[in-house]
């Protein structure tokens, strides 16, 4: 059986030498299969699963761990790759394309968008998932776990104990979130 995480960085691990996921895994004897990317949007993450969803069988056990709904991805077909842009942290200026992006990202940041790029991916992955009978849950990593952990500062002395950086969860803070997660976790598996 295997345990397949989605998500953008905080699901990913990447300041940190463990991830949620893998924690999970470990715990249900899975084998890990990690899809998650950097900064990857809401909606890429749902296209992701799209994509890869029928490699998953019954047996085995998904994770979304959601991003911000902020966050954009597009398909740059001259490097050939899918690309994100975190309206939270931005990126670099200089290519056509980024500052473009940039610009249609604060000139579309609303509630409405926000609310947009939270409830179709989910809406996309749920049901894949139900016509396929394949399990699953959602973790709401950015802005809901971090915050938790103390990234938004009200909690100095959580921040200090749970977050690598700015944003994303050391080894404690993933080993955290795995707990936060064992409730959700009895009730689905």
């Amino acid at each position: 059986m295997k345990l397949y995480q989605y998500g953008c960085s905080v699901s990913l691990g990447e300041e940190a030498t463990i991830c949620y996921g893998k924690l999970v895994a470990e715990q249900l004897g899975f084998e890990f299969i990690q899809h998650s990317e950097s900064s990857a949007s809401n909606p890429h993450i749902a296209l992701k699963f799209c994509e890869t969803y029928t490699a998953i069988t019954p047996k085995d056990f998904v994770i979304f761990g959601w991003s911000h709904p902020n966050r954009q991805s597009w398909y740059n077909k001259r490097a050939e790759r899918w690309e994100h842009m975190n309206y939270v942290q931005g990126k670099k200026s200089g290519s056509t394309l980024v500052d473009s992006c940039k610009d249609y990202l604060v000139n579309q940041h609303c509630e409405y968008m926000e609310h947009v790029h939270t409830w179709y991916p989910r809406h996309i992955v749920e049901t894949t998932c139900k016509l396929n009978n394949l399990r699953y849950m959602h973790v709401d990593c950015v802005p809901g776990m971090v915050n938790t952990l103390g990234a938004d500062g009200s909690n100095k002395e959580s921040k200090s104990k749970y977050i690598a950086d700015h944003l994303h969860p050391n080894d404690e803070g993933h080993r955290y979130i795995h707990s936060l997660l064992q409730e959700e976790l009895s009730l689905l598996l």
